[in-house]
Order: structure tokens, then C-alpha cells, then sequence
């Protein structure tokens, strides 16, 4: 998004997202489950720990999707329990920012 512009989506991207996923799993405005704009609160971690894989895993030249899958595999499997208390304590800090602050929280973030 940006500028503040909806996102758009072509019916032939749907079609091709509701054949490989089902209709009922896909998480966007333009399907029965709608993801509410700017809404950090609803995933505060997976940035955060996707951030992280995404630093380690492409690190180097990928040859192919199973060399891709193999190394996301490798670094979950060898994360630190250091790394891991980071990205839960990243979680609780955005709840707490959500319990107090209720709909205000999409406006600072």
C-alpha cells in the first residue's frame, strides 16, 4: 500500500489463490475473510521472526525451491532460545500496546 491506495487484486489472482488455498482460507479485503487495514495488533510477530529468517536464509544464492525449503527448515530448527524470547517478548509489548490504547493502536504503528 501506498500513500494510503487500497491494495488491488485481479480475478484472475483470486481464482489462481482459491484453487491453492480454498476460498475460506485466504486472508484479504477481497474475500469473505477480510483483513482490517493497518492492523498490526494481528500480527505483531511474524514480521519480526520473518525479518529475521529472511536475513539468514537468503544470505547467499538460492538454487532452487527445495534448497529454498531446506534452508527456512534449517535456521527454525536452529534458532536460539535467545532469538526466540525476542520475537515473544516483541508479541507481549504490541499486546500491551493494544490493551491500552484499544483502536487508537492502528494510528501508531
Amino acid at each position: 500500500m501506498q500513500d494510503g491506495a487500497p491494495p488491488h487484486i485481479a480475478t484472475p489472482l483470486k481464482q489462481l489463490l482459491n484453487m491453492h488455498f480454498g476460498y475460506d482460507r485466504i486472508i484479504s479485503g477481497h474475500f469473505p475473510t477480510a483483513w482490517p487495514p493497518r492492523s498490526p495488533d494481528l500480527n505483531p510477530f511474524n514480521f519480526r521472526l520473518w525479518g529475521y529468517l529472511k536475513d539468514v536464509v537468503y544470505g547467499g544464492p538460492i538454487v532452487n525451491l527445495a534448497e529454498l525449503k531446506y534452508r527456512i527448515t534449517q535456521h527454525i530448527h536452529n534458532m536460539t532460545t535467545k532469538t526466540l524470547l525476542s520475537v515473544v517478548e516483541h508479541v507481549v509489548l504490541r499486546f500491551q500496546l493494544v490493551g491500552e490504547n484499544g483502536d487508537s493502536i492502528l494510528n501508531i504503528f
